[in-house]
């Protein structure tokens, strides 16, 4: 297990390419079919730096012992100009996956590898190491998140090869799988694409309660399904990835090693060893440079947060906001009208739709953390020593404040027009830690944060205090759109459809009103958009400014691409903390 799990893997030796070079491996199939049922999940790349880059691959798993898979890197497609070679093994403690750091790289380099197994030839992936810190370059990545696969498809990545296929890497700020095979009006599953687990865990008594992962068995069963989607294949194929995780990979709006499955009404649902599954499995599918040590146990058997460099304009910081993260303010469980919670075991009240003044005064009692000590601290010293031009934070839940106000809607009973938090889940949950980073960085310039989670488009200047409004913002934020996952519009009205209190209150009249009620509501909001799907593209222009376009693809519930699609660009000049819509 040692020789799979640890950062010390086997160091690759650098082979100088002979005249003519390697060639294809005698006895070797080479077809696309063979390639497909020996390496059924395909094969990818990941964490790119200037001098090495992870590579990954899983072949099929029907043998109980480590095979072994050989792997080439060239300079060129057809791996005449080979600079590295070897053999790994894949064995079924790692589900028969392969993880292999390449070093000795040169910067910025664009590489190709592929594996050979069971006489047979993987497709060809293609990847690019990060500049040299020195180097005077632009910087172009993708921005994506929220895979819904059940009764949805992945049409945005095959956009994405085809029209933006020029990226250096892809930040996937997480939601990678989903951990629920139903979620009636969200994840309805059909014929093609659905899944069913080897084991789970029933949330009711009817089927349609649905069931959601529990054991490792059912974690990497996410992750085998997940890798079949051809488009999603082509992604990992063509791009190195930069991948963190959010709430689903383990559990709906989880917390350390604790689920919200039942919302209270089953005491505290701290469960450990699934989240160490869940752990594992994830560990095992993305192709990441760390150190996962499975028998220290949760929370010391992996840590995710990271820093890249990307020359002499880009930091990239990516952080974890569920490992270490505290419990919610408001338990789901009690009645507590005074924030608005009118219901027992319920998300109402306690993390969605939050009543705001007397929430800030509990929040700051309790000051509750949402990155952890340790975490917060490397972010804001990584962030004050950065010398890039400009520092991106990889930040896997919305940061901006986000208020529903219904001060001025007259059409709603008195009692409701009040100010609410749209999810306590997110930043606004845990405001005073938000205000103290931003404290603590006064005077860093050109942080630009990009963000996932909440399924919809949105771009954002962030304030230290946003109860100021009109203060001189501390960064920007912008959220792109999820990949597949149902829309932040989408989730709104099947709440009123699920919480039949919500219809009774007069609350069904908001959704189609979505955008212009959460533009009213935070005027650091310079654009808005709660039905989309897609991925964002983010250039760094090297020191004079950063452009972002949010890619919106119009259908996600078909296999076929979808045209055209809808984009949206926004700038941020150097040194002004500012939006413009281009």
């Amino acid at each position: 297990m040692d020789g799979i799990y640890r950062r010390d893997f086997l160091r690759i030796m650098v082979v100088a390419a002979a005249a003519g070079g390697a060639g294809m491996l005698p006895g070797c199939s080479s077809d696309e079919e063979s390639a497909r049922v020996a390496f059924p999940q395909g094969i990818a790349s990941g964490d790119p730096r200037p001098h090495s880059v992870v590579l990954w691959t899983r072949i099929q798993g029907d043998t109980g012992t480590p095979e072994t898979v050989h792997y080439e890197m060239a300079l060129d497609e057809a791996f005449r100009r080979l600079v590295a070679s070897g053999d790994v093994a894949a064995g079924p403690d790692s589900d028969h996956t392969v993880h292999l750091k390449v070093t000795g790289l040169a910067p910025y380099t664009r590489y190709y590898y592929r594996f050979m197994a069971r006489g047979v030839i993987s497709e060809t992936g293609r990847t690019l190491t990060a500049p040299a810190p020195d180097a005077d370059v632009p910087v172009r990545l993708a921005v994506a998140y929220g895979q819904g696969y059940v009764g949805r498809y992945f049409t945005a990545w095959r956009i994405l090869a085809e029209q933006d296929g020029d990226i250096d890497f892809v930040l996937f700020l997480g939601d990678y799988v989903y951990e629920a095979d139903i979620i009636p009006g969200a994840q309805d599953p059909t014929p093609e694409r659905h899944i069913r687990f080897p084991d789970g865990m029933a949330l009711g008594e009817r089927p349609e309660d649905g069931t959601v992962a529990w054991t490792l068995n059912d974690y990497r069963m996410l992750y085998r399904t997940w890798r079949t989607d051809e488009d999603l294949r082509r992604a990992h194929r063509l791009f190195p990835f930069i991948t963190v995780w959010d709430d689903h990979e383990f559990a709906n709006d989880c917390w350390q090693d604790h689920a919200n499955d039942f919302n209270g009404a089953k005491g505290d649902e701290q469960e450990t060893a699934r989240r160490e599954a869940a752990t594992r499995a994830w560990y095992e599918y993305i192709p990441v440079d760390l150190d996962y040590h499975p028998e220290a146990g949760f929370p010391e058997d992996l840590r995710v947060y990271r820093s890249f460099r990307f020359g002499r304009h880009v930091e990239l910081f990516v952080t974890d906001q569920r490992y270490y993260r505290d419990d919610g303010v408001i338990p789901e469980g009690p009645v507590d009208p005074e924030v608005g919670k009118l219901t027992k075991n319920s998300i109402l009240g306690s993390r969605i739709l939050v009543l705001k003044e007397p929430f800030d005064g509990r929040e700051e009692e309790v000051s509750p953390t949402l990155l952890g000590d340790t975490q917060r601290e490397w972010l804001t010293a990584g962030l004050t020593a950065s010398t890039a031009t400009w520092k991106l934070v990889g930040n896997p839940t919305f940061m901006a404040q986000m208020l529903l106000d219904l001060t001025r809607v007259s059409a709603l009973l008195p009692f409701l027009r009040e100010r609410f938090y749209f999810k306590v889940d997110q930043w606004d949950g845990y405001r005073s830690e938000r205000a103290r980073i931003l404290s603590d960085l006064a005077g860093v310039s050109n942080i630009v944060v990009l963000t996932g989670d909440l399924h919809a488009t949105a771009a954002s200047e962030v304030l230290v205090d946003f109860d100021v409004p009109g203060s001189t913002p501390a960064a920007v934020e912008y959220m792109g759109p999820s990949i597949s996952s149902v829309s932040l519009k989408e989730q709104l009205a099947l709440a009123v459809t699920s919480e039949p209190i919500l219809g009774l209150l007069g609350l069904g009249g908001l959704v189609d009103r979505a955008d212009e009620v959460f533009l009213d509501g935070n005027p650091h909001f310079r654009y808005v958009k709660t039905r989309t799907y897609g991925y964002a593209i983010v250039e760094v222009n090297r020191d004079r400014e950063v452009k972002v376009d949010m890619v919106h693809v119009p259908d996600v519930f078909s296999p076929g691409v979808v045209t055209p699609v809808e984009r949206i660009r926004f700038r941020t000049a150097a040194g002004t903390n500012r939006i413009e819509r281009l």
